[in-house]
């Protein structure tokens, strides 16, 4: 039997109390190539001057300025050569008056010299040099220390070290980097998980919380620990919590937070120690649990990976990252919504894409997989707001920084399609269905719309085609077109034509599931899940493909847009897919 939430708190209420008890990091030294991502503990003040010495910014010759001032073009004045500095060699010639050096960019002056004259100014003649323009003192030369000087403050504590940090300690001669380690244990738990490498067996799904929270905390600067999956068993359970959280400075564990008969997350944590809340008035996640284990905190997420995520980011990032004395550092951006919303009558963070300035929602459940891949950001919607209407500007906190694509294609799905998009990285599909790939092309959210001859009727008006091409469709099996199936979306021309297939070749058997792209229908059967899919022959691969139909595939555009299909309209014409045939081209 299931037993109730005590109360449900809001979501203020719960960040509050996290933040209130956030976990201490220590400090810790890392190699200066594992110190990407991390916080310095401490102030990086420079023990050297850089650069380290006087040195040339040009090719050409050093001199005493002093003896150029009356170098003119048509009068140049001669100096004596005397030798050459190289790059990371010390000046073993001297410049006295009425001499020079050669010198290369970067090399250390020589003593006497103060200056640079360009090469194209100068020109050497057997020992002498004729300098055609006068050098002031300093031109082109860099004097030690002029970069950074001895002692200098040149990184504060609590900064993120990117890429530029890096190559800034690494000017200084720093290889051992002072950081602090916030040492987050995250584990995900149910009886149902297998880790990712591993057969999967029936009634069981793979791991993903664990990975999603360890690679968010390593973007944060934490030092995730992995600690794999805890079975659903309370003795088992308690104890690997208890380890974790004595070795720990914060705990994270998905799964086993609600109120059923197999979540013991809570009731581990009440035992162990202190159960501060059990429970948010938020959808995803409203089974969130936070409580503390001697003064570790232990936050549980809900188990499936979209809620995970995102209370990951509202209560979790916040604590971690005032704990790494980071400001919070949340991006949003504005939209326009691609159609009208309704919502529930508590909080909801509902996963939406962002593409062009438009918002699309993406939100297929919180155990949605691809509702976790196709996710930009989400929307914060309050429980005073039922409806949002289409075109309404909202807020998009996104979830990580937003790229902007190329092109958007919206329609169809199709293998032709598929290949489009993996050779060329600035293409975004959108595989949305006929009508709505035009509706979107017609808003200017989306370049392209692909539509199929399956659906008769669609309103194509106003649109340039760009091109076309036939594809066959028919049965994708292994042995025999019979068994166990594999179908698509209900209501989507894919539905239609293999019905209509399957009942003119009285095709009977039980239905496994559900795919969207023919790709994921060949797979289904490549793995053995279902003896037979109806999809594209360009899709069956090494698996035995039947011809039963076809369609035409079209490609429409904006006249306005046209420039921006030139590249995918090439790649499709030279593309060699089998039953797929691009038609001549199309006339102006």
């Amino acid at each position: 039997m299931s037993k109730e939430f005590h109360r449900l708190i809001s979501l203020e209420e719960a960040l509050a109390a996290v933040l209130a008890h956030r976990p201490r990091p220590s400090a810790a030294t890392v190699p200066l190539t594992e110190a990407l991502g991390r916080v310095l503990a401490v102030p990086a003040i420079s023990q050297i001057e850089v650069p380290g010495f006087d040195r040339a910014a040009m090719d050409g010759y050093a001199v005493r300025a002093l003896d150029t001032v009356e170098a003119r073009e048509d009068r140049p004045i001669r100096v004596r050569l005397v030798g050459a500095v190289g790059m990371g060699q010390s000046p073993d010639v001297e410049v006295a008056a009425g001499c020079a050096a050669e010198i290369s960019t970067g090399g250390m002056m020589p003593k006497g010299a103060d200056a640079v004259v360009m090469v194209e100014y100068a020109h050497e003649l057997g020992d002498c040099v004729l300098v055609s323009r006068p050098a002031f003192s300093g031109e082109n030369t860099i004097s030690a220390g002029s970069d950074i000087g001895l002692f200098e403050p040149v990184l504060r504590a609590h900064t993120v070290l990117g890429p530029r940090e890096i190559g800034v300690l690494a000017a200084l001669g720093i290889e051992q980097v002072p950081v602090l380690n916030l040492d987050v244990a995250v584990a995900s738990s149910g009886n149902e998980l297998l880790s990712p490498g591993s057969p999967l067996k029936p009634a069981r799904v793979y791991d993903i919380n664990s990975y999603t929270v360890a690679a968010s905390l390593r973007e944060l600067g934490a030092a995730p620990r992995h600690l794999g999956i805890i079975p659903d068993q309370k003795d088992l359970f308690v104890k690997e919590l208890r380890q974790a959280a004595d070795n720990s400075d914060m705990v994270i564990v998905s799964g086993s937070t609600s109120a059923g008969r197999g979540d013991v997350l809570y009731e581990a944590i009440a035992e162990l120690g202190q159960l501060l809340f059990h429970g948010i008035n938020l959808k995803p996640g409203k089974p969130t649990v936070f409580g503390l284990i001697g003064e570790t905190p232990v936050l549980g997420l809900p188990g499936y990976p979209t809620s995970a995520l995102t209370v990951f980011r509202l209560l979790a990032a916040p604590a971690v990252m005032a704990a790494l004395g980071q400001s919070k550092s949340s991006t949003v951006l504005r939209g326009r919504l691609g159609r009208p919303l309704r919502s529930e009558s508590r909080r909801q963070m509902l996963a939406v894409a962002l593409s062009r300035g438009t918002v699309h929602p993406v939100d297929k459940g919180s155990g949605s997989i691809t509702t976790l891949a196709r996710a930009d950001g989400f929307l914060d919607i309050p429980p005073s707001r039922e409806y949002l209407a289409e075109g309404e500007e909202v807020e998009v906190h996104m979830l990580a920084a937003a790229q902007e694509p190329d092109l958007v294609l919206a329609g169809e799905s199709c293998p032709a399609l598929d290949r489009a998009a993996d050779s060329m990285p600035g293409l975004r599909l959108l595989s949305e269905g006929s009508r709505q790939g035009l509706k979107l092309v017609r808003q200017g959210v989306a370049d392209v719309a692909s539509v199929t001859s399956a659906l008769p009727g669609l309103d194509t008006s106003g649109l340039v085609p760009l091109l076309a091409y036939q594809r066959d469709l028919g049965l994708i099996f292994r042995d025999r077109p019979e068994g166990r199936f594999v179908g698509w979306p209900k209501g989507s021309a894919m539905a239609d034509l293999q019905e209509g297939v399957f009942r003119r070749l009285a095709l009977t058997g039980s239905r496994q599931g559900t795919a969207r792209s023919h790709g994921a229908a060949a797979a289904w059967v490549a793995s053995g899940r279902a003896d037979l899919a109806f999809g594209s022959r360009a899709a069956a691969g090494g698996l035995q493909f039947r011809a039963e139909t076809g369609d035409r595939i079209e490609l429409l555009s904006r006249s306005d847009r046209l420039g921006r299909a030139c590249d995918l309209i090439a790649f499709l014409r030279s593309l060699r897919l089998p039953g797929v045939a691009v038609e001549p081209q199309m006339p102006e």
